[in-house]
């Protein structure tokens, strides 16, 4: 099954669609997982591959603006994805898009999620510590597809949020 749409909040870190291989890595060794940062940094550089396909997928993503600040395997690494980000912003179907600080508290600090619609019918994964779990029907798939939106209205424009990346780009150079 192929996800045609695919929202995704993260407010802690770049979503994983969108990571660079140096900051997949530096995650994954923060996070205490040395032995398999490998392995694991090309199994997600291998799912970005629907990114380019024939037909991509629509993806939405919304993230935090402490997120771009928050410095993952070092300045160059950031520098390098914030780059990346913005190149991926720039897709017809990307579209990336920044909460800014002042927004203050919103229902994604509750934690990560995403909603994508596969086969004409959205379905939600709510992620945790130690894993997540999918949510295939009913009223929690519609309330984190509510959550979503209520994200976006608080978040920068399009345009907007792509300028904030190009000006934090060269707060590491």
């Amino acid at each position: 099954m192929v996800a045609e749409i695919i929202k995704v909040f993260h407010g802690k870190s770049i979503p994983l669609l969108l990571q660079t291989e140096a900051y997949a890595q530096g995650v994954l060794r923060a996070a205490g997982h040395v032995d398999e940062a490998e392995a694991t940094t090309r199994a997600r550089m291998k799912r970005q591959e629907i990114l380019v396909r024939k037909n991509p997928p629509f993806v939405w993503v919304v993230i935090d603006q402490e997120v771009l600040e928050c410095i993952v395997g070092g300045r160059q690494v950031m520098r390098e994805q914030i780059a990346h980000l913005i190149r991926l912003a720039e897709m017809p179907r990307v579209c990336v898009r920044i909460v800014p600080r002042e927004a203050g508290w919103h229902p994604g600090h509750d934690g990560p999620f995403q909603v994508l619609k596969v086969l004409g019918r959205e379905v939600a994964y709510a992620g945790a510590q130690v894993g997540g779990r999918l949510i295939e029907a009913g009223d929690e798939a519609d309330i984190l597809a509510v959550r979503f939106d209520e994200i976006g209205a608080l978040a920068l424009s399009r345009a907007a949020s792509l300028d904030l990346m190009r000006r934090t780009i060269g707060v590491y150079e």
